[in-house]
């Protein structure tokens, strides 16, 4: 499996390992380019709960900083900061209760299981990560967006002979 892109700018920081051409980088820059949105609109929304509203805004003011947060992210970042609240009331829940609850099953027994809400965590987190990824709410996400589709090239008289055989 391939690695996901990067944005250029970061390709070109890291030390353009890759060996991308001038000519490769500006079609790059420019395709990042066309597929900017709007910003004007970057506002946490009114169903966000407080913990999210803050998560919101902290990142959405990280990524402005880098450029990478638009009108069009802004349900998926709210999405994430919904999670991510959530995550931090199972984590807070378990830490009060303890990693290990009593329960009581139907025949009376009382025995020592793992604590629900830690499936409900692990849900969560992979609903953040996959959110992070999914939306283009990660740099190499968003790049991937931006990657550039390989330029055709004319069929030789072996590749219409034989296609894709060889």
């Amino acid at each position: 499996m391939a690695r996901r892109a990067k944005p250029v700018e970061l390709h070109l920081i890291q030390g353009n390992q890759s060996r991308l051409t001038k000519k490769e980088i500006e079609h790059r820059q420019e395709a990042e380019e066309r597929l900017k949105p709007k910003k004007n609109r970057v506002k946490p929304p009114s169903w966000l709960d407080k913990v999210a509203k803050s998560e919101f805004t902290r990142l959405a003011k990280e990524l402005a900083e880098l450029d990478l947060v638009t009108n069009v992210d802004v349900n998926a970042l709210a999405t994430y900061c919904d999670a991510y609240s959530d995550y931090v009331q199972c984590t807070k829940i378990i830490q009060e209760e303890g990693l290990v609850v009593e329960h009581t099953n139907k025949a009376g027994e009382t025995n020592s299981v793992p604590h629900p809400l830690l499936t409900k965590k692990k849900q969560l987190h992979d609903q953040m990560r996959s959110l992070a990824i999914e939306f283009g709410l990660t740099p190499s996400a968003r790049a991937g967006l931006a990657k550039p589709k390989k330029e055709q090239k004319p069929q030789t008289s072996f590749d219409k002979a034989f296609g894709d055989s060889v």
